[in-house]
């Protein structure tokens, strides 16, 4: 598969890319499973659900529980993780070449920079339109592994329409990436894109006269046909990949009109951001220029620019939520209370007539561990970095010892992951004072805290991927199979009480089992998240130093 550079695009990213969607398949199966053994009555519960409800999610009447647990698939989970892999791989497609100094030798050869971006662009709609596909055979399987009766329920169309919003985003990261060469700018700006967009897309429907808003984001076709009740909207698909294909001329406008990095140059428009004494200090704190005075600070400054833009999102996102909250309450509550506990328990709302309730449904449970995930298990995958980049010969021809190199790559993780806590800590609190919520902010540092810890098992499974392989697509699956599952299994398991305790192997139960909001800190659950954490590192540390080193 090296005969062409678009046979090694797709060779370099399939296995990352599989485990991600495998990841998918086993929530599946589970989400089906535990909803097919609830009792009758709870069966009885959901063909009872009203139209309005029904209409509400986007699922068809006759689709019972099987068909709300695929809305939260496709609503919520699929999407992130089908459009995480169109943004790792956008963003990798032209700035990861230049990150790595392997861009002078594509160069160098006869083959023009157009044809190197179609190459790359069509090894990109390659694995996303393979694992948009692979991801609803899996589902298929699912749903006749366990004998699931869906009615009519379109799987195939919400499939169309989720595929066409992951390549949107990763034409968004493909842009940056080529326009700047800065790999950690374009992921983060474009996964910051995919969060705004969930949120926008969610919460702007809330309220009165701003819902016709909602459609400026790509989030909102998602779902906003209803395409799992109503087939796919072609027209809405037609535009998303317009959308695309003018982000792919701005790529290739951008990427023949500048110069070319080779690890680490800047292109000539950034520095000139760099020479504006306005913008000086601000574009080097994004930008993430390292330091080289330890392993350590050249691994957090590698991370920086992502953390900077997922603190900051928390941040921003942790106000505005509380903020919207005296606004909506009332008809966020009018809702809640028309629905039966026994729904809302089965399908794991929060209670979103309460202040801690709606932080915890709207920050806590997707927003911020998306967050500190993105930020973790980068930190843990620099370590199979070293590898990849063939810069771990030098590292280590120099008197460092790999238990040094380890010890700082370790240290990022942790750090990283108390950032994007300390953010969400802080944006929280900000909300909590501007609206008067009356929260106690002992409990919003318990969720920071919690958060933090959760971010430190996520980088260790990375970390622990890299060092026994040495490839950087293992130990990115290895931290994002574990987040997928891990969320997966506490979010649903708890739904059938027969499974509920299963949940406990996930490390999101320990993180979101008890609201820290309402419950306050549970010092139980953090030493366990530590303690895996430590375990994982520890077996990575041992496994690292006894293996023969790649590159």
């Amino acid at each position: 598969m090296l005969r062409s550079l678009y046979l090694k695009t797709v060779r370099d990213r399939w296995v990352s890319a599989l485990i991600g969607v495998g990841s998918l398949f086993l929530i599946a199966w589970m989400v089906l499973a535990v909803y097919g053994g609830l009792d009758s009555e709870a069966i009885d519960v959901f063909e009872s659900l009203p139209p309005a409800y029904l209409s509400l999610i986007g699922i068809p009447a006759d689709s019972g529980s099987a068909g709300l647990a695929m809305s939260m698939l496709f609503n919520f989970i699929g999407p992130f993780v089908i459009a995480g892999i169109a943004v790792s791989m956008g963003a990798a497609a032209i700035a990861g070449e230049e990150r790595e100094g392997t861009m002078n030798l594509l160069a160098t050869v006869p083959r023009s920079r157009s044809r190197i971006l179609r190459s790359k662009t069509a090894g990109v709609l390659t694995i996303v339109v393979g694992i948009t596909l692979i991801s609803w055979l899996s589902y298929l399987a699912a749903i006749a592994i366990t004998g699931s009766d869906t009615g009519s329920l379109n799987l195939f169309a919400a499939t169309v329409q989720v595929g066409a919003v992951a390549i949107l985003y990763g034409a968004v990261a493909l842009a940056i990436g080529a326009w700047t060469g800065n790999q950690a700018l374009a992921s983060g700006v474009a996964v910051a894109f995919i969060v705004v967009s969930f949120l926008g897309a969610g919460l702007l429907p809330l309220i009165d006269g701003w819902a016709d808003w909602a459609k400026i984001f790509p989030w909102y076709y998602i779902s906003g046909s209803q395409p799992l009740n109503n087939g796919v909207d072609w027209t809405q698909v037609a535009g998303l990949l317009g959308i695309a294909i003018i982000l792919f001329v701005l790529a290739w406008w951008g990427f023949n009109r500048r110069d070319l990095q080779s690890g680490g140059a800047r292109a000539p428009m950034l520095e000139r951001l760099r020479s504006n004494p306005h913008l000086a200090k601000a574009f080097a704190l994004l930008s993430g220029s390292g330091s080289v005075r330890s392993i350590a600070s050249r691994a957090f400054t590698d991370l920086r620019a992502l953390m900077v833009i997922a603190g900051f999102g928390v941040l921003f996102m942790g106000f505005v939520v509380g903020v919207m909250f005296p606004s909506i309450s009332d008809s966020v509550g009018g809702l809640v209370d028309s629905m039966p506990e026994s729904v809302l328990a089965m399908v794991g709302f929060a209670d979103f007539s309460t202040a801690t309730g709606w932080y915890f449904g709207e920050m806590l449970t997707i927003l911020a561990p998306l967050a500190v995930s993105v930020v973790a298990i980068s930190a843990g995958v620099a370590l199979a970095g070293e590898e990849k980049n063939r810069t771990i010969g030098v590292l280590l021809g120099t008197p460092t010892s790999r238990n040094k190199v380890t010890r700082g790559k370790v240290l990022a993780v942790i750090l990283g992951s108390v950032v994007v806590g300390f953010a969400t800590f802080a944006g929280i609190a900000l909300g909590n004072l501007a609206a008067s919520l009356d929260m106690s902010y002992w409990n919003i540092a318990a969720a920071g805290l919690l958060l933090a810890g959760l971010g430190m098992v996520l980088g260790a499974a990375a970390f622990l991927g890299g060092a026994l392989t040495g490839k950087t697509s293992v130990a990115l699956g290895s931290g994002v199979g574990l987040a997928v599952l891990g969320w997966g299994m506490n979010s649903f398991l708890p739904i059938n009480p027969d499974l509920a305790n299963w949940a406990k192997i996930s490390p999101f139960y320990y993180y979101s089992g008890e609201n820290p909001l309402e419950e306050g800190m549970n010092w139980g659950h953090m030493g366990v998240l530590v303690a895996i954490a430590a375990v994982l590192t520890l077996i990575g540390v041992l496994a690292y130093n006894r293996r023969d080193l790649r590159g």
